[in-house]
């Protein structure tokens, strides 16, 4: 045969058909219908119908496939195995779309020139390889619809003429007719087999009754069962496994029975019978499972366990419980019908009724065999337990006595000795150390006479102790036969309940109840309150700068504070009221029974007026104040969490006035708690939506100098920008700037911001230093000075000029040993650290120099009235003056006039801020501003000194 690149045209002199005769026709047809008579199996028929065509008529490249519905494919059967070179005309599969309609309603389909024929394209190439020019498919039905095609191809189509087509059709229909008589055959042979299987599930049956009958013992029973299964059902493998533990039910495997398995392949075995009897417990009913030749692919091809084809699980029940699984395998594919099922479930319910019997016989015997082992040890175990045990006859005697009871009441007797003594001696020594012996009396008798099962009853000693008695009928057989008393010692383990629950309810520094006892008390004051129709005040306390008492004597130091003044707190409250701490420097106050709002003012100033009374600490004075928060209940009609926030919301009220003050609780206290988180959200969301702004206030000397000599630095101003009212000045959103979310974000954004315009100052030629204010939180972070680093990293000019934070000593979170830290850090990196609004808060001229700040603010409400109140004339000059001793230069912010600006000169403040000078502006507004920058004409004096000192910097560069 020529090679496909020699001359794939030609046709190999193999594949030339040759001329058939009438006999050879007349041949095949009888070799065919001899093939009919023989009932082979349908691949057998196939390869023999396609070496009768071949022997006979000389056919070639004959191929048989048989149609696929659910994929809409013909699969090859035969030949099937395929020369080498020929894979591609004997493919596995072909599309329906190569059948004509008319082959589907039995036409044979012929391709006479296969090289021009629509749809077969996907063919050419192969048939001109093999030098095939026509084909003939001739359907194969069986019971009236297509089942296989019988195909041939040819060099010639002159092969098939009308004598051959009708041969070939013959055959097809000889091929239907044999594919029929296998098809009913196979159900005869299955009907057969399934009234076999039938019987044999009855014998089964009868055998499995027979040995649950006559099975003495558990394992035996269960040994038998499998054999039973396995010889007589004539099944491959029979497992039986129970139900063990019963924290995690596990099922083990108890007996296995069937044909062999590699050791190694044993637990892959048991474990696919462990799968279908796991769904067997779970729904404890008949399963059935046939494994694949996939879920058997473990398995070494040697195991005989390859042959296995189905599992059936029965659930074996014990009073109604599933308790284990019975499980057969077999290799018939077949077994299993719904006659088998129902018979090996009858044979289940067998198999688990006589496991029940066995095992209420095992239960029996160890019980009887406990028994005898009890009573053997019944005094030994009884005579070492630590609780006092007394056993008393039903006649009234003593029967047994432990040495620990002995011991519990003071017996001298031994137990030996107290065996047979009457119980009315027993009880009278008993009654005797009881602390209230009439009483115990009394209920002794009670728990006699009812007999009823008595558990840790509280018993008080005459000695302090406290012990817990039990009691117990004995009955047997339903007849009760004495009592037994169990009684213990409890005393330290009272003292230790006492001591937890102290520790739970009760301030382990001041004794006072906590946070958790003080709302169970407010709940029952409440209900107090409405039923004698009276007020109760709701009260929350906080110590005035408490901070700074810790600060300054130590935690310790803080604690005997706290001690202090909840003693006198308490001195001036009734009994029936209600001290409480929250924690920290916050108390909480119920007082109940009051007529009216002037007594609660009464009792207010009062509490206010003995916390300030210096308190004394090693020596020291320490001067406190409070602020308190009142609401009143009915008029307050909220809950108790209500209650207690809104006297906080009145608290903080009361702090915001001025502190050392007390505050009734109001509805708008809440609204305005409601507007300071809105605006908490809002500046969040600004901060997403890019609508915070810096502006940008001018600092400048006094001395008289214009343009940049005379400008000290810029200071960065927050804004919130608004669509309607523009842009909002910090005022409204103080809070949220030192928010525990919100600030370091914030002043993330300040020192980008504000970096970023000096940067492009000096791209202008202009070189002002910036200043930013930093609230305390983001201060005191440990990321502060990686939010630095990144905004330097990005603008690295500014540390060329230098740049300032300015902070302020109320903020709420200031630890002044940690913010020493962070400011000498800052000093050591050439970050200048301001103090601002100066006198505003608690810090003294003694923080000013423990903080080593390089310049201080001083609080615009001192510069605005210093024309007009000598009062802040002469705090302004005090601050000023101690300043420039500490080496501190003054910074006076709210400038609102020149004069107030000629006053701030003549006490030696060196910068000024304000309106006077400037409003805030954008940050492309500096460099224009600053080169146009004029000093007043009454700074001019100060003018020359400023000059001489510029002056001398230039000969220095």
């Amino acid at each position: 045969m020529r090679t496909p690149d020699q001359n794939p045209r030609l046709v190999s002199p193999e594949l030339k058909p040759r001329a058939v005769s009438g006999e050879s026709l007349y041949a095949a047809l009888s070799d065919l219908s001899q093939l009919l008579l023989n009932s082979l199996d349908p691949v057998v028929l196939y390869e023999a119908v396609i070496e009768v065509l071949e022997r006979r008529i000389g056919a070639r490249l004959v191929m048989i496939g048989e149609v696929d519905r659910a994929s809409g494919w013909f699969r090859r059967i035969a030949p099937a195995h395929v020369p080498l070179g020929m894979e591609d005309i004997y493919p596995e599969q072909l599309p329906f779309a190569v059948a004509q309609p008319s082959f589907w309603h039995g036409t044979p389909q012929l391709e006479a020139d296969i090289a021009h024929t629509s749809g077969m394209e996907m063919f050419r190439q192969a048939f001109m390889r093999h030098g095939i020019t026509s084909s003939i498919a001739v359907p194969v039905l069986t019971f009236g619809e297509v089942h296989a095609g019988l195909v041939i191809r040819s060099s010639d189509v002159d092969f098939f003429s009308p004598a051959m087509i009708e041969l070939l059709q013959q055959a097809a229909a000889n091929i239907g007719l044999g594919l029929e008589a296998h098809q009913q055959r196979v159900l005869l042979l299955k009907s057969v087999q399934h009234e076999a299987r039938q019987r044999r599930a009855l014998r089964l049956l009868s055998e499995m009754i027979k040995v649950v009958s006559h099975a003495r013992e558990e394992p035996l029973l269960l040994i038998e069962a499998c054999h039973v299964a396995r010889h007589i059902g004539d099944y491959s493998l029979a497992w039986i496994g129970l139900i063990q533990g019963a924290a995690e039910p596990i099922l083990r495997w108890q007996v296995r029975d069937g044909f062999e398995v590699a050791s190694e392949s044993r637990a892959a075995v048991d474990g696919y019978a462990n799968d279908v009897a796991l769904l067997v417990m779970q729904t404890g009913e008949p399963q059935v499972w046939y494994p694949s030749l996939a879920d058997l692919g473990e398995f070494s091809p040697g195991d005989e366990v390859m042959h296995l084809r189905a599992l059936l699980a029965l659930p074996l029940r014990a009073d109604e419980t599933v308790i284990g699984a019975f499980v057969i395998g077999t290799v018939d594919t077949e077994a299993f019908t719904a006659i088998e099922i129902q018979v090996f479930s009858e044979m289940a319910i067998e198999l688990g009724l006589s496991i029940q019997i066995q095992r209420a016989r095992a239960a029996r015997l160890n019980a009887e065999r406990d028994l005898r082992f009890n009573l053997q040890h019944f005094r030994t175990i009884l005579s070492h337990q630590h609780s006092g045990i007394l056993v008393i006859s039903e006649e009234g005697r003593v029967k047994f006595a432990n040495e620990a009871f002995c011991k519990l009441y003071g017996f001298e007797k031994t137990p030996a000795e107290l065996e047979n003594q009457p119980s009315s001696m027993i009880f009278s020594r008993l009654t005797d150390a009881y602390k209230d012996p009439d009483k115990e009396f009394l209920r002794l008798n009670e728990i006699l006479l009812r007999g009823e099962v008595v558990r840790d009853e509280e018993v008080l000693m005459r000695d302090g102790r406290t012990l817990l008695r039990d009691f117990t009928p004995i009955y047997i057989d339903g007849v009760r036969c004495g009592r037994i008393w169990n009684q213990r010692d409890v005393t330290s383990q009272k003292m230790h309940e006492a001591s937890v629950h102290r520790l739970a309810f009760y301030d382990v520094v001041t004794g006072l109840p906590n946070r958790r006892l003080l709302f169970d008390l407010l709940e029952k004051t409440r209900v107090s309150a409405v039923k004698d129709h009276s007020l109760l005040a709701i009260g929350v306390l906080d110590l005035d700068r408490f901070k700074s008492v810790n600060d300054t004597i130590g935690h310790g130091g803080g604690d005997q504070v706290l001690v202090e003044a909840s003693s006198r707190i308490l001195g001036i409250l009734r009994k029936a009221d209600v001290l409480a701490r929250f924690g920290g420097d916050e108390f909480a106050l119920i007082i109940s029974g009051l007529d009216s709002n002037e007594q609660l003012d009464v009792i207010s100033r009062c509490i206010l007026q003995v916390l300030r009374v210096p308190f004394q600490y090693m020596g020291e004075q320490l001067h406190l104040s409070a602020s308190i928060g009142w609401t009143l209940f009915p008029l307050d009609p909220s809950d108790a969490e209500g209650l207690v926030r809104h006297a906080d919301l009145a608290m903080y009220a009361a702090k915001q006035e001025g502190k050392d003050r007390g505050a009734l609780y109001e509805p708008a206290m809440e609204l305005e708690q409601l507007r300071l988180q809105a605006m908490r959200e809002r500046i969040a969301q600004a901060l997403v939506q890019s609508r915070l702004r810096l502006l940008f206030q001018p600092i400048v000397y006094i001395d008289g100098l214009p343009g940049l000599h005379g400008v000290a630095g810029m200071e960065a101003l927050i804004r919130l920008h608004d669509d309607e009212l523009g842009l909002i000045e910090p005022a409204n959103f103080t809070h949220a700037l030192d928010d525990p979310q919100l600030a370091r974000p914030i002043g993330r954004f300040v020192l980008n911001e504000a970096f970023k315009q000096c940067q492009e100052w000096l791209q202008y030629g202009v070189s002002i230093p910036v200043s930013v204010n930093i609230s305390t939180r983001h201060l005191l972070h440990p990321g502060f000075f990686s939010d630095i680093d990144v905004a330097l990293d990005a603008y690295p000019r500014v540390m060329d000029v230098g740049f300032g934070i300015e902070i302020t000593e109320t903020g709420p979170t200031m630890d002044h040993a940690q913010a020493t830290l962070v400011i000498e850090e800052c000093r050591r990196r050439g970050i200048r650290v301001g103090l601002d609004d100066f006198g505003t808060g608690s810090a003294s001229l003694s923080h000013i120099q423990r903080l080593d700040i390089e310049h201080i603010k001083l609080d615009q409400s001192f510069v605005r009235g210093i024309l007009s109140d000598d009062r802040n004339m002469a705090i302004a000059a005090g601050v000023i003056t101690t300043a420039r001793m500490l080496a501190k230069s003054v910074i006076a912010e709210g400038v609102e006039s020149l004069e107030e600006g000629d006053v701030l000169a003549s006490l030696g403040c060196h910068q000024l801020q304000g309106f006077s000078i400037s409003r805030p502006m954008a940050g492309e507004a500096v460099p224009q501003w600053v080169t146009g920058w004029m000093p007043p004409p009454s700074w001019s004096h100060l003018a020359s000194e400023r000059q001489l000192l510029v002056d001398g910097r230039r000969v220095n560069i």
